[in-house]
C-alpha cells in the first residue's frame, strides 16, 4: 500500500505551519503515525522546533534552500529514510517560494513512485496581501510564476486570515485564483482552521489489519474537491525530464543572531519598528529573541507587515532569521547589531 502524501504550500507567512499543527494533532486523535518534512530557506530551524514543541513529534528539517530546486535531491533522500519508519501518511510543508509541482515530480521518481502517492496539495493564501504579491514582487519574474503555479496544482486554495479584510477583497482573491485554477475548492477562515476530514479520508493506521477504503468525495463549502486524474498524471511524466526552473531569483534568507555582551535588549515596540523599516525588501522574519532574564524566550513572527510574540521553551542562542527581496545582508548585520547598542 503506498503512503500518501500531503502537501503544504503557500507564500510566506500564509498559515502554513499553523494547519499543519492541526493535522499533527487530528492525526493523532485518528491514532495516525505521520511522518513529517519541513524545508525552510534559512540555515536555522523554527517552525519545525514550533512543531515539535506543541506536539512532540519528530520533524526531518531540509534548512538553507528549496526542495524544488537547490535542496531537490535531499528529499527524495529524506523521503526514503521517513519510509523506513513505516509511517501512515506524510505531510511536506514546503518554504514560501517553492514550486509544489516539482514536488509532484519527484514522488514519481523510480525510487519513490511505488512507495508513495500524492494524495493532496494545499496552497494558502494571506489574504491581507494576495492581491499585492504581483506588484511587490514583479522584479522577480521566477517567483511571480512560482506564486502562480502554488495556485494552479492545488486541490484546495485556503484563503487564511479573511476576517482582516472586506468581503470585496475576498471576491477579488476569489477572481484570481480562478484564472489560474478553475477547479480547486476554495476556503476562507482565520487561523488556518478548516475541516480536516477531507483531507484525511481513506487514511488508516497500517497497524489496522485491512485495506484502505475508496476515498469518498468529500467537501469543505459544498463542492466536490478536485481529483488528480490520468490525465494530470501523464503529463506530469512528460515534464519529469524537462530542466526545472528555479523557483526564485532575488529571494534571499539571513540568519543573524542577538549580540550578547555588553548589549542593551530594545523592547517589543522598537523591534517591530525595525521590521518595518525595510518595507516591501522584508518578506518574513521569525526566530527566537531574549528580551530579559526576567522573561521567557520570546517566539516572534513578521510577515504581512504584522508582528506576533508568543512566550517560547526554545533552549539555544537567539537568533531571527530574514527573508526579503535583494536584502543587503551587510547594511542588515549592522543596523540589527544597532538595536542592542548599550
Amino acid at each position: 500500500m503506498k503512503i500518501p502524501v500531503i502537501i503544504l504550500s503557500g507564500f510566506l507567512g500564509s498559515g502554513k505551519t499553523t494547519l499543519l499543527l492541526s493535522l499533527l494533532k487530528e492525526s493523532k486523535v485518528r491514532g495516525l503515525n505521520p511522518g513529517v518534512v519541513m524545508n525552510e530557506l534559512g540555515k536555522r530551524d523554527v517552525d519545525g522546533y514550533i512543531l515539535q514543541e506543541h506536539t512532540g513529534t519528530t520533524v526531518t528539517k531540509l534548512l538553507d534552500g528549496c526542495v524544488c530546486c537547490s535542496r531537490k535531491e535531499d528529499l527524495a533522500d529524506s523521503l526514503l529514510v521517513l519510509l523506513r519508519g513505516r509511517p501512515d501518511a506524510i505531510y511536506i510543508e514546503l518554504t514560501g517560494v517553492a514550486n509544489p509541482e516539482e514536488i509532484s515530480k519527484t514522488l514519481q521518481e523510480t525510487a519513490l513512485q511505488e512507495k508513495v502517492e500524492l494524495h493532496f496539495t494545499i496552497t494558502l493564501l494571506d489574504a491581507e496581501n494576495a492581491l499585492e504579491y504581483n506588484s511587490r514582487l514583479s522584479s522577480d519574474k521566477q517567483l511571480v510564476r512560482t506564486l502562480r503555479k502554488q495556485l494552479s496544482t492545488a486541490d484546495l486554495i485556503v484563503v487564511n486570515k479573511s476576517d482582516l479584510v472586506e468581503p470585496e477583497t475576498l471576491w477579488r482573491i476569489e477572481k484570481g485564483v480562478r484564472k489560474q485554477n478553475s477547479e480547486a475548492e476554495i476556503v476562507y477562515t482565520h487561523y488556518s482552521e478548516i475541516n480536516l476530514s477531507p483531507i484525511l479520508s481513506g487514511i488508516i493506521p497500517r497497524k489496522i489489519i485491512a485495506p484502505a477504503p475508496q476515498r469518498a468525495p468529500q467537501t469543505f463549502k459544498g463542492a466536490t474537491l478536485k481529483q488528480m486524474n490520468s490525465e494530470q498524471g501523464a503529463t506530469a511524466v512528460k515534464d519529469r525530464q524537462e530542466e526545472p526552473h528555479a523557483s526564485f531569483s532575488q529571494v534571499t534568507a539571513i540568519t543573524l543572531t542577538i549580540p550578547q555582551a555588553g548589549t542593551a535588549m530594545p523592547s517589543k515596540e522598537r523591534i517591530e519598528a525595525f521590521f518595518q523599516e525595510w518595507g516591501d525588501n522584508l518578506l518574513r522574519a521569525k526566530g527566537h529573541i531574549l528580551l530579559s532574564e526576567q522573561e521567557p524566550v520570546q517566539l516572534v513572527q513578521y510577515a504581512g507587515m504584522r508582528t506576533s510574540w508568543e512566550a517560547s521553551r526554545y533552549p539555544g542562542m537567539p537568533y531571527v532569521v530574514f527573508i526579503g527581496i535583494n536584502l543587503d545582508e551587510e547594511l542588515l548585520a549592522d543596523q540589527w547589531n544597532a538595536l542592542f547598542a548599550p
